[in-house]
């Protein structure tokens, strides 16, 4: 029986944003803003979790510092949450129908490689933060093994959902780790011969199809007996 649902946030729970102006105004704030400096920010965003398993702010600050080649404030992690805030897309009510609806019936919770405290400013200000329980990975970020065991909680792998846009990350991964998944193809790319449940976009998800995993799930159990 399926008990939590684990949801990624950004490009699953939090699609079509644009984090080019959330850096730029960051970069104004603290006077180092210029096309070079915005280009090398991105780069540092991408290559953070090349060389750390976890999210933490000396070494998110040290990194940034290290790649940009200015300096930065101690702090601009703070400054660049508050800009984040509004790094989200327009009210989308459907979306909350669907997390109010699916978190009467199970536990919500996150599993996303940044800072819980950010990813949770702005899915409050979506108006959906309240419905989860936990936010886990930024003290063990995916793919390690422990950030999915973390985010299971309480529950058996095979009574979670991860649901997710990137395939190794939310999917492969999970599922190697005994996870069931929903995997939410929100960038509409070639999925080739990706297994388990797919969606556009986290609306469509609805307990039919949570049924059809626990089905599936009760059929593995009962041919491995």
């Amino acid at each position: 029986m399926i008990k939590r649902l684990i949801f990624d946030v950004d490009g699953t729970l939090i699609t079509k944003v644009n984090f080019i102006g959330a850096i730029e105004k960051t970069l104004k704030k603290i006077g180092i803003y210029s096309g070079n400096t915005v280009r090398l920010f991105l780069e540092a965003i991408k290559t953070y979790e090349n060389l750390n398993d976890s999210y933490n702010f000396s070494a998110y600050t040290e990194h940034m510092r290290n790649i940009v080649d200015r300096r930065l404030p101690d702090d601009f992690v703070t400054i660049f949450f508050e800009e984040l805030k509004s790094a989200i897309p327009n009210r989308n009510e459907l979306l909350i129908n669907t997390i109010d609806r699916l978190s009467q019936k199970y536990e919500l919770v996150l599993l996303t490689n940044y800072f819980a405290e950010s990813q949770l400013n702005r899915l409050n200000n979506m108006g959906i933060g309240k419905y989860f329980k936990e936010c886990y990975g930024e003290q063990c970020i995916k793919p390690n093994k422990q950030a999915y065991l973390s985010a299971c909680g309480d529950k058996q792998a095979s009574e979670c959902i991860m649901i997710g846009d990137d395939i190794y990350l939310d999917i492969q991964r999970a599922q190697e780790e005994g996870l069931n998944t929903i995997f939410v193809n929100s960038k509409g790319i070639e999925t080739g011969l990706v297994r388990g449940i797919q969606v556009n976009s986290v609306e469509e998800i609805s307990e039919d199809i949570i049924k059809k995993i626990e089905n599936s799930t009760c059929k593995k159990q009962c041919l491995n007996r």
